[in-house]
């Protein structure tokens, strides 16, 4: 019986974005032969393609164009076939918003920068408008006729989103019936006109994606559905909102950044699907634009074990030459990868045991930096923004230092009472209901860490003057630094002594010139009745740079700290049952062994030192453990994720605390089932020396 999609952990993907005006495109595709690669890369599960960006169709089509380099054959249903002859998983690749062969059928459906420009003199995308009737008319047709002929287990919908701000003439109606106004021509995250606008394109997309499923699911009840999720994890402009993901059956998302990217978006993945597992999906290229530099075997066994250790899918995404072949080396290269992660599939999965919540904000993907620029000038998207900044600052401490953490959204907001600390990085916009969820958490017993601007600024678009959370952070905002440089200096010897040789934190709020609202530290109040962990300290001359000409600077390289002020800069306060810390600063977004030190003593101390698991082994290892109820176990598993690969082997000196009311009783190592010794605490924690973690460890810790 062929396995579904769902099931499947070691998947693979073939882009076919390739035109059709030359005769020799895609001239040598053969489904049979591209079936026996997918062999040779020892796949349980395939997405293949049927529509690209092109909008041009593998598949004999009622509506739209089929590719013309084919030949006529339905290379969909000849795909399939082969697949399923070798009971592996089908999923549907299908392209949305973006197809050129739809803007140049219909220039009325595309997209129209609110600047007036041509967006296709310079560009090979051709983008349609989510708020063209005829457009969405035309994707349902679409995709009735794909899913009225084949039966997929699943089906991924791609690049639902804004790459742009569009202002044709259905965006600004559409606008001006929904809000009674017309689209604001600046961009200004304090203006409830601008916060009003955006939060409609997010909604227009959320729309489109659920139309589209509900579509999906009306003629496959029984299909698995998911969208990409790469897209919602930039800034503001591409306008996906991460909350679209309640429409997915399990989230998906092709990303192509660093280790630390991986392991944030792994954390969130966990709690963004509905069920798991949910899928992590990055090229065997170095990225998309570079066809033939082929990422190191190293490279690739690390990324692939990285899903195993996280209980993911894992989907390598190659791209087909233009004339529809492929480098049959690459796929025994993963082939040789999944081969080697194919015996880890059967101990994976789990509920994540988690005693730290990091907070992403998919309101908070912005800058204030951004405010009173004029929308026509944006370009595109970007990857960076203070929020984010801080979340991957946040997940890079905790994990280095073994501490139990997930990444959550709004979504677990009812949840948050799981979770013994909540971690709130520089969240830049709130609104009423998290603010209440919080409040409620910490009244409850809970712990929080909150840092910068969180809190400040409404969702709406509203600036106030006081924090929401201000009884709760022991903190009252006065104003902002204006100044390039300011110090965080210790108000006790516990703190002095974390930081330590450091005498003071640095942070640096702007490059010489006066930060712009919002883009800098904000100034705590220094009558308030929290206990000061920090105070603040200012350069000589503050806030002024100096000059040449002047005397208001004390050292020509650098701003040290000279005067000592009485406004507190990170504080601890009691509220109801629980406690909060907060700091002005962003320490969890800041480099350096200091700072890293003092976020995770932080950490800690809201934790009173007591984690449900951590390690004594080298800070690039990734400790996770999963509580397997019907097994009646914990997984626990560490990857040695190292900057250089392969990594060298390192020791491990592990502590697991087993589930309320369950006693250990055995320790395996997966999949060998090899008994492992270790000791059992009157606290009931597991203890075991591990003398050789190489890339991926798994063990199996048996309860009763």
């Amino acid at each position: 019986m062929s396995r579904t999609y769902q099931s499947a952990h070691r998947r693979m993907l073939v882009d076919m974005h390739i035109p059709d005006w030359d005769p020799g495109f895609l001239a040598r595709y053969d489904p049979a032969e591209m079936a026996r690669n997918f062999d040779r890369a020892h796949v349980s599960a395939v997405m293949l393609y049927c529509k690209s960006h092109l909008g041009l169709c593998y598949w004999p089509t009622r509506a739209g164009r089929m590719h013309g380099g084919i030949g006529g054959r339905d290379m969909v249903g000849e795909l399939c076939t082969e697949l399923r002859a070798r009971k592996l998983g089908v999923c549907a690749y299908y392209s949305i918003v973006f197809d050129n062969w739809a803007v140049q059928t219909h220039p009325e459906w595309a997209q129209r920068p609110i600047s007036g420009a041509n967006p296709f003199e310079l560009s090979r995308y051709g983008i349609c408008c989510q708020n063209n009737p005829e457009y969405r008319a035309y994707e349902m047709a679409q995709l009735g006729d794909l899913l009225s002929r084949y039966q997929f287990d699943a089906m991924f919908l791609d690049m639902i989103f804004w790459p742009m701000i569009c202002g044709c003439d259905h965006c600004r109606e559409r606008f001006r019936r929904e809000a009674g106004k017309e689209i604001p021509k600046i961009v200004d995250w304090t203006s409830p006109d601008w916060c009003e606008f955006q939060t409609a394109r997010e909604r227009w997309s959320s729309e489109l994606t659920r139309d589209l499923m509900a579509r999906a699911r009306e003629l496959c009840p029984a299909i698995a559905l998911t969208h990409n999720l790469a897209p919602a994890l930039s800034n503001w402009v591409l306008a996906q909102p991460i909350s679209a993901s309640i429409h997915d059956t399990f989230v998906a998302g092709d990303l192509y950044g660093d280790r630390i990217e991986q392991l944030f978006v792994s954390k969130l993945l966990l709690h963004l699907s509905e069920t798991r597992p949910a899928e992590f999906m990055t090229s065997v290229c170095s990225d998309l634009s570079d066809h033939v530099r082929v990422k190191s075997e190293p490279q690739m066994r690390a990324q692939a074990m990285a899903a195993c250790a996280t209980s993911s899918a894992f989907l390598f995404i190659d791209a087909i030459d233009p004339s529809g072949t492929v480098n049959p080396d690459v796929y025994d290269r993963v082939g040789q990868v999944f081969t080697e992660t194919e015996p880890y599939e059967r101990f994976i999965g789990g509920d994540p045991i988690e005693d730290v919540a990091v907070y992403f904000s998919g309101d908070s993907q912005m800058d204030f930096a951004e405010n009173g620029t004029a929308a026509a000038s944006v370009a595109g998207s970007s990857a960076r923004y203070p929020h984010l900044a801080a979340v991957r600052g946040a997940c890079r401490a905790l994990q280095r230092a073994q501490i139990p953490f997930g990444v959550i959204t709004r979504r677990q907001l009812a949840e948050l009472s799981r979770f013994r600390v909540l971690v709130m990085p520089n969240v830049l916009r709130m609104d009423g209901e998290e603010a209440g969820a919080i409040r409620d958490y910490v009244r409850g017993g809970g712990r929080l860490y909150a840092s910068r601007y969180t809190s400040l600024v409404e969702t709406a678009g509203r600036r106030r003057d006081n924090f929401m959370l201000e009884e709760i952070f022991g903190a009252s905002y006065l104003a902002e630094e204006e100044g390039a440089f300011v110090y965080l200096k210790p108000a006790e010897n516990r703190a002095a002594e974390i930081i330590a040789p450091q005498k003071f934190i640095s942070c640096r709020i702007s490059h010489g010139t006066p930060a712009k609202p919002l883009c800098g530290m904000p100034r705590l109040h220094p009558n308030f009745a929290a206990r000061s962990l920090f105070t603040l300290s200012v350069p000589y001359g503050y806030p002024a740079r100096g000059t040449v000409a002047d005397h208001r600077w004390a050292s020509i390289h650098s701003s040290p700290p000279w005067t000592d002020l009485p406004n507190p800069a990170i504080v601890e306060n009691d509220f109801g049952g629980g406690r909060a810390i907060y700091s002005a600063a962003s320490i969890e977004a800041l480099e350096g062994e200091a700072v890293a030190n003092l976020f995770v003593n932080i950490i800690r101390n809201l934790l009173d030192n007591n984690l449900s698991f951590t390690a004594d082994t080298h800070p690039a290892v990734w400790m996770n453990a999963f509580h397997q109820r019907e097994h009646g176990r914990v997984m626990i598993s560490l990857l040695n994720f190292q900057e250089d690969l392969p990594p060298a082997p390192v020791p491990a000196r592990i502590a697991v605390r087993s589930p309320a009311g369950k006693r250990f009783t055995s320790l395996n190592l997966a999949p060998s089932g090899n008994s492992l010794e270790f000791t059992l605490g009157s606290d009931g924690v597991l203890r075991a020396e591990l003398d050789s973690v190489g890339l991926l460890t798994i063990l199996l810790a048996n309860y009763e």
